[in-house]
């Protein structure tokens, strides 16, 4: 394993490096070739993807409702705490046109589409719902990691509060019907 200095690492090619150090792990572990980042990127974005639905599943496995988004929730947050970049790529859309990278984006979306619809949400809530709980867990996770938040509540107390209110305003929108389609078509438009 090679020292770098400060220099080295402060220096812009600090990434490439980086990236090189990961490939050739990942070559020495699955004894495949990574050839490029990009490669490198969709190989951990699929299986984060996995991971996360693999969990979340678990964690929904036999709730139902906003009992079931409470439990999802939560296992978004505890995969994003314990495995942070792996979670920062489940939170992505596709980078590039792969089969494999928009085949597991989609699985993870249409559990969570299922799970938003037994809510009572139609039309294009899901997704604002989805993109907004995405939201909530990946900046509680980096406030818990960062320490920035005061000392009043503990995280998990915080992050249960928050949940409360999406789940309210998910009851919010699967009560307004019709409506809550117009008002998320517009707010894509903007």
């Amino acid at each position: 394993m090679h020292n770098y200095s400060v220099d080295e690492i402060l220096s812009t090619s600090w990434d490439r490096k980086i990236a090189h150090d990961l490939l050739a792990e990942f070559e020495a572990c699955t004894g495949e070739r990574r050839s490029s980042t990009e490669e490198m990127r969709r190989f951990l974005a699929c299986k984060a993807y996995r991971e996360l639905l693999e969990r979340l599943q678990l964690a929904g496995a036999g709730k139902r409702s906003h009992e079931a988004v409470r439990a999802v929730a939560h296992a978004m947050r505890d995969y994003a705490l314990e495995r942070p970049a792996l979670a920062a790529s489940a939170f992505r859309t596709p980078a590039s046109d792969c089969p494999e990278w928009r085949e597991a984006h989609a699985g993870l979306c249409q559990f969570l589409a299922v799970l938003f619809a037994e809510c009572g949400l139609t039309g294009r809530d899901p997704e604002l719902a989805l993109c907004t709980l995405r939201c909530l867990v990946r900046g509680f996770v980096v406030h818990e990691v960062m320490g920035s938040f005061l000392a009043t509540y503990s995280y998990a107390e915080a992050f249960e509060g928050a949940i409360e209110i999406f789940i309210t305003g998910v009851s919010a929108l699967s009560g307004r019907g019709m409506a809550a389609s117009d008002d998320c078509n517009r707010f894509h438009r903007i």
